[in-house]
């Protein structure tokens, strides 16, 4: 599963005077990791259409889980295994099957793997970087004032 993770330690003194400043660390951060997930959502769902998953599957994607501790956000982007079942498998062992592939498996055939979720999350990385700094300079900007 593929995650974005904004991380906030040590920032106390500047958390201070965003509040001061009447900015908010909690709203800026959620927002930040909203979008994060959506870059990420959307990159997984380019690269499974170019190494032709069948559609139904990347339509069926969940939307990303977004969970906050203390100073931790995280969102979880893509699907959930579940209980393996072979006679009826879930859409998230559908996918790591394509993922990964089945090098070993003989009954039905052998898949090959095509490597799409690291091809996104190595596509995202950069946007998703970029919409991180926007949100700190924003942030920092309404310090300054």
């Amino acid at each position: 599963m593929a995650k974005a993770i904004l991380q906030l330690k040590g920032f106390d003194d500047l958390l201070e005077q965003i509040q001061k400043a009447g900015g908010s660390i909690d709203q800026a951060a959620d927002s930040c990791l909203r979008q994060s997930a959506q870059i990420m959502q959307a990159e997984m769902k380019a690269q499974m259409q170019a190494a032709d998953v069948d559609s139904d599957l990347i339509n069926s994607m969940p939307q990303p889980q977004i969970t906050v501790k203390d100073n931790r956000y995280s969102a979880a982007v893509g699907y959930q295994k579940g209980d393996y079942d072979p006679n009826n498998l879930s859409d998230g062992y559908k996918v790591v099957f394509l993922n990964y592939g089945t090098p070993r498996r003989t009954k039905h055939g052998k898949v090959a793997a095509r490597g799409f979720i690291e091809k996104s999350k190595k596509k995202a990385r950069p946007q998703i970087k970029k919409a991180q700094r926007e949100t700190l300079e924003k942030i920092l900007g309404r310090v300054k004032k």
